[in-house]
Parts: structure tokens; C-alpha cells; sequence
């Protein structure tokens, strides 16, 4: 091999090793999760962080009208957008959420928070209603129940759908 014919060969070799580096480097390895929410006001899917705790911002203002959008689809139809349907919508009282988020704010930093909302009483402060409907029920109700039933019911084919997420 000629010596211009090394040079050329061992520039190549190092031009290749520097872009995989600057790939490992400057790629994320994990993507951030999202979740799909349902923006009240604008009746809109939009998709935000997983764990966010609804009601959250929605996608037009400031107001906390985004809840958090339980998205179904037949079984093996899950990347299939149009056969997407929203099962129901849920949201946390304005006390269960502020302890959730302190929570949160509490173990990045170190330290534990007293529950305000003991776990025996979440049931009474979460909620869930249908798209089409206004009416929000409190997960000890039986309506909640029924509402939520729809994630173990089969269709006409005997199966039950797939609960989608978002770029999955």
C-alpha cells in the first residue's frame, strides 16, 4: 500500500470514529414518554410527558382544561391512527395533585412529604367521564366503574383493545 493510499485510509478510519463519537454524544438514548391528553376547551388530543398529573395546561392558554385522554384501539391496530378512539378522560382533584406534585418536587430533592390525601381516599379524588359527556365520576362510583369497563370488553370479535400511546 502507498503511503498517500495509508494517509487517505487512516483519514477515513479517524473521520468515522469522530461521527460515531459526535452520535454517541449529542444523541439522546432515551426519548422522552409521552401520554395522550384531551384539551377541554378545544376538544383536541395533544400528547405531554407521562406522570403529568391532570388537569394540565392545554394546548391553546394557560387554563388547566388538559386531562388525561385514555386512547384505545382493536387489538393489533394500535399504530393505526384512525382506529384510534378515546375510552375515556381522567383527572385528579386540585388537592390530590398539588400532593402528587409536591411529591415529586419533594423526592428529586431528598426529602419525604406527609400525605395530605391518604391512599384509602385517592378513589374519591380522582376522576373519570366519557368524551361525550360532561359529567365527571369519582372512581368509588359505579358509573366510573362502567366508564373504565371498557378497557376489559370485548368487541364483536371476542377481543379486548389495545390502549395506545403515543410513537408506540
Amino acid at each position: 500500500m502507498r503511503a498517500d493510499e495509508k494517509k487517505k485510509l487512516t483519514l477515513a478510519g479517524v473521520l468515522f470514529t469522530l461521527a460515531i463519537l459526535f452520535f454517541v454524544l449529542f444523541s439522546s438514548s432515551e426519548r422522552e414518554a409521552l401520554e395522550y391528553y384531551y384539551d377541554e376547551s378545544e376538544q383536541k388530543l395533544f400528547t405531554a410527558p407521562a406522570g403529568s398529573i391532570p388537569p394540565i395546561k392545554g394546548i391553546n392558554d394557560n387554563q388547566l382544561d388538559g386531562v388525561r385522554a385514555i386512547v384505545i384501539a382493536p387489538k393489533g391496530k394500535r399504530g393505526d391512527k384512525s382506529a384510534h378512539r378515546i375510552a375515556y378522560l381522567e383527572k385528579w382533584s386540585p388537592q390530590l395533585k398539588q400532593q402528587m406534585e409536591a411529591a415529586i418536587r419533594a423526592k428529586a430533592a431528598g426529602h419525604s412529604v406527609p400525605n395530605v390525601v391518604d391512599r384509602s381516599q385517592r378513589k374519591f379524588h380522582q376522576f373519570v367521564r366519557r368524551e361525550d359527556s360532561p359529567q365527571w365520576y369519582s372512581l368509588n362510583t359505579d358509573e366510573a366503574a362502567k366508564i373504565m369497563a371498557v378497557l376489559r370488553t370485548k368487541n364483536a370479535n371476542g377481543t379486548i383493545p389495545d390502549i395506545c400511546m403515543p410513537g408506540r
